[in-house]
């Protein structure tokens, strides 16, 4: 028979790295302090955080931290000097919310081909002939492969780039890094997609990449993880491999809004987004400062956080979840429902 209380609770889950004042933000709008005195409302935390935090509730309620879904196996890449422990609760919070996504997606999983060529045929297809962020994001979700984007977790815990997860036989990738660019984003997306499409998933597991940075993002030598090396590489030539590369190196060392207007025509020209172009430049002259200032030119490029909302609010339907899942997606995504 259970015999915790809350407090004993909210002690389990701190061994995540989660403060109660965390916890209690990702619990409903209605839950207070009050119900945690009655039994029922004991019994009813734990499931609340069992499911908000992809925890076995058997084993909670023991008070036992049993992972399930896709963290009963979790990679974390790229570390950068990160201690990936504190990637732990964003990274349970993303398989219990991947898990929720995809109850909610009534589109069936179809694969991806296996190759990039491939995987940028379809994107351009999908984008009207155009590859980029809007492309890549379509594609996924046209695939039954969700984008889910982590703008509202509790205040202080830390939040990784990306994730490639999968839940039972079904893949889905969290897009989590803040930024302005589409075109970095569109990055993070090839390289989430490449781990789905070279099969470095298995049933509840999860790749958590903590940090795709400048300095390590970019180069295939960048990495002495075979599964990070072939994501970037993966990524690089859906984005245009030597095309681009061929493109750039007839750049000399330009100024910022000359770099955004030869970017601007090299789009043109290969049907590429302008912005990858200038972020490859900015690999190969290591001019990051003058890139970053670029693609402040290119009103195309700006908010990727609009596109991601839109095809989650788009493609979820809610009736398949109860009240409590709907609400969890919404808290966490900024799920508004459909236009």
């Amino acid at each position: 028979m259970n015999t915790l209380n809350a407090k004993a609770l909210y002690d389990v889950v701190s061994r995540l790295g989660l403060t109660r004042a965390q916890v209690r933000a990702l619990l409903p709008d209605w839950w207070g302090k009050g119900l945690e005195k009655e039994a029922s409302g004991i019994a009813e935390l734990a499931m609340h955080l069992s499911r908000r935090l992809s925890l076995d509730l058997e084993e909670l309620l023991k008070g036992r931290l049993a992972p399930k879904g896709a963290v009963a196996q979790v990679a974390f890449k790229h570390p950068a000097n990160i201690d990936s422990a504190t990637l732990s609760p964003a990274s349970f919070i993303a398989s219990s919310l991947a898990q929720a996504v995809l109850a909610a997606l009534p589109s069936k999983y179809e694969p991806l081909p296996a190759t990039a060529d491939n995987v940028r045929g379809l994107a351009k297809q999908e984008g009207k002939a155009v590859l980029g962020f809007d492309a890549l994001l379509e594609l996924c979700w046209t695939h039954g492969i969700p984008v889910i984007p982590l703008p509202n977790l509790p205040i202080g815990v830390r939040k990784m780039d990306g994730a490639a997860l999968q839940v039972g036989s079904r893949p889905a990738i969290v897009i989590a890094k803040k930024k302005s660019s589409r075109a970095w984003l569109s990055f993070i997306l090839a390289h989430e997609i490449g781990h789905v499409v070279l099969n470095h998933l298995r049933s509840g597991s999860s790749i958590v990449d903590i940090s795709l940075q400048e300095t390590s993002t970019y180069s295939v030598e960048s990495s002495s993880d075979l599964q990070e090396t072939e994501a970037d590489a993966f990524a690089l030539e859906v984005m245009g491999g030597s095309t681009v590369e061929r493109e750039i190196s007839t750049w000399s060392a330009l100024a910022p809004v000359e770099i955004a207007v030869e970017a601007r025509r090299s789009a043109v020209r290969h049907r590429i987004e302008a912005g990858h172009f200038i972020l490859r430049y900015a690999f190969a002259t290591k001019r990051w400062a003058e890139a970053v200032t670029a693609l402040r030119f290119l009103s195309e490029d700006l908010d990727p956080e609009s596109a991601l909302g839109e095809q989650l609010s788009q493609r979820l339907d809610m009736k398949l979840l109860s009240d409590d899942l709907q609400d969890f997606i919404a808290q966490v995504t900024g799920w508004r429902g459909k236009a």
